[in-house]
């Protein structure tokens, strides 16, 4: 026999095997015959002979038996206890070929055998693991138990939804960085023209030589702070839409919500929206100087005519707002202005307004309509006017509006958020992921000519489906967006990737409907209970190991793999390439100076 025999079939109940094992069976490497194997432990691999077939098995327990079995006897003796092992049943080999799956039951006393590393490389890889898949595969690490080079599949994995979590400091973001640099730089693969990958990344962890080098990377680094960070090409067709300004602009229910849609069905993408609102802006001023108006329609006005009416600046309607101030001071029994002193029909909004800004001035303009006709009060409409005028600065510095934007042309763009706002940062995840999967969807719906992958790091931040002090209506939505993208966006071609140290604060819809898990080491009770309920393909052995990895190691499962395996993610050794999350070196920032 060429086989290394190191046990026997003692007990079989369905798929659990127990082993009666030799005492050859301890140590932690064996050669034999030119090969070299492993020792017995949790989680390994072993083999049952029974005919042609090489039962595999996977080791869940260790324990020992007692064969005097006489309780009142309690003295040790060498021979009183025997090792005995439970396995469970994974697949067989037939003909050196590895099957997963229950395809025979071995017997009692059947063979029990080590198996070789080939053997076991071909188990974790299901049989992919000779040169004819080196196409397909590549490295990420090896595997903790065996210490096999563990190569992964990218023809499985790319094509599925793929969650990456662990605590701080447990390795996910080098391991993010490993699976897609792997990718990127198989030099047999042809991805222009043919996939996109958006990286949304929350602390500029990405803005260096990370993952991809070169022009097929862009980034684009917002910043809400100063007017130097570089500029978002929002498509006009997403912007234009109710849900997205309503949630933005916190409008209620059942009086800004029906206010704001009102105007962007007038307004929005018909490319009417100067000749509309010129028209009622002549119009609605006119009506405040010819009749009695309300404080509120005056006041109203008066804003309008400093800061959107085109001239004002150069004091064109300098006059124009001199009678508006008049009025206000001494009230509506003065004489109506001279129309052909003060051309209103010649009144225009700012041409080149931002977007935000165009809005308010329509929003402005309908307001005033509706307040002369008495259909609404400003009071009701004020707190969204007020919203709307405190985003207008930041989203100006990072967002431009273009009619028709054919989404990402890179193969890799990252959009860094590091020195944004809370709100943008919660802003921009919601219109990239709603643009970029809208315009996929419709070019790729009857066959998939292209692929879309989005992948959010620290996802915790957008993902959450605890309200705190956001918005609820704000969350709700952002959650439909990204749950409907987990849901059908594979049969479109757009996968999703997110990482983060709190899988307990992302939706449990979203973690339960990705295909492929890398999970490192997680300690808090909820992220652990969330995992269990989640994640279907992974066993008890591991789940219990989630807590005690080291770091770099992690847990991988799903889908795209026969069985969870525990894997030691190669450490990217280059600085340049590792994401910018290393701990500070507080030896190297505080060590003491030499005296002069």
């Amino acid at each position: 026999m060429n086989d290394l025999v190191v046990g026997k079939v003692l007990e079989i109940e369905g798929t659990k095997v127990n082993v009666l094992m030799e005492e050859n069976s301890n140590m932690f490497t064996y050669f034999y015959n030119g090969l070299k194997y492993r020792g017995i432990a949790i989680n390994s691999f072993i083999g049952i002979i029974r005919g042609p077939y090489k039962i595999v098995g996977q080791v869940v327990k260790e324990f020992l038996r007692d064969v005097y079995s006489d309780s009142q006897d309690m003295h040790y003796k060498k021979d009183r206890f025997e090792r005995v092992i439970e396995i469970k049943i994974i697949g067989t080999f037939i003909n050196d070929a590895f099957i997963a799956g229950i395809l025979a039951y071995p017997l009692i006393y059947n063979d029990v055998v080590l198996l070789n590393e080939d053997e076991i490389l071909n188990i974790i890889t299901n049989g992919k693991n000779n040169k004819k898949y080196d196409n397909q595969n590549y490295r990420i690490g090896q595997t903790l138990i065996d210490e096999i080079e563990f190569k992964l599949d990218w023809s499985l994995v790319f094509n599925t939804h793929i969650g990456i979590f662990g605590n701080t400091g447990s390795g996910k973001s080098n391991t993010l960085t490993k699976i897609y640099t792997g990718l990127f730089n198989k030099n047999n693969l042809d991805f222009k023209g043919k996939s996109n990958f958006l990286l949304l990344d929350f602390n500029g962890e990405y803005i260096g030589a990370q993952l991809l080098k070169g022009s097929e990377k862009e980034i684009i680094s917002l910043n809400t702070r100063n007017d130097n960070g570089d500029k978002l090409i929002v498509d006009q067709k997403v912007i234009w839409d109710k849900d997205i300004l309503s949630i933005l602009l916190s409008a209620t229910e059942k009086t800004q919500k029906p206010f704001l849609s009102w105007i962007i069905d007038r307004i929005s993408i018909n490319n009417q929206f100067e000749s509309i609102v010129n028209e009622i802006l002549a119009l609605e001023i006119n009506k405040t100087y010819t009749r009695p108006s309300h404080d509120s329609v005056k006041s109203l006005a008066t804003i309008l005519s400093q800061d959107f009416i085109e001239g004002s600046e150069e004091g064109r309607y300098e006059s124009l707002q001199g009678e508006l101030k008049r009025k206000l001071d001494y009230g509506n029994e003065i004489a109506p202005f001279d129309s052909n002193e003060y051309p209103i029909s010649d009144m225009k909004v700012k041409s080149g307004l931002p977007f935000l800004s165009k809005l308010r001035a329509a929003m402005h303009i309908f307001l005033l309509q509706e307040l002369n006709n008495g259909h609404y009060r400003l009071d009701d409409i004020q707190p969204m006017l007020s919203r709307l005028k405190s985003l207008e600065k930041s989203f100006d510095r990072i967002i431009e509006i273009e009619d028709n934007y054919n989404t990402f042309e890179s193969l890799l763009t990252v959009i860094s958020l590091r020195n944004c706002n809370q709100d943008i940062k919660k802003i921009v995840p919601l219109l990239l992921a709603k643009m970029s999967y809208e315009l996929h969807k419709v070019a790729n719906e009857d066959n998939i000519n292209k692929t879309f992958h989005l992948i959010v790091d620290e996802a915790h931040n957008i993902l959450s489906d605890s309200a705190k002090a956001e918005n609820k209506g704000w969350q709700d939505y952002r959650l439909e967006v990204f749950e409907e993208i987990i849901k059908e966006g594979r049969k479109f071609g757009y996968f999703l990737t997110i990482a983060s140290q709190r899988p307990a604060d992302i939706s449990p819809t979203i973690m339960s409907q990705l295909h492929n898990y890398f999970i490192h080491r997680l300690v808090n009770d909820n992220d652990l209970r969330l995992i269990e309920f989640s994640i279907s393909t992974l066993d008890k052995v591991s789940r219990q190991n989630i807590p005690n990895l080291s770091s770099g190691c992690c847990i991988i499962t799903g889908t795209s793999f026969e069985l969870p395996l525990t894997v030691k993610i190669d450490y990217i050794d280059c600085k340049s390439h590792r994401p910018n999350s290393d701990n500070v070196d507080l030896i190297e920032l505080w060590k003491q100076r030499n005296a002069d």
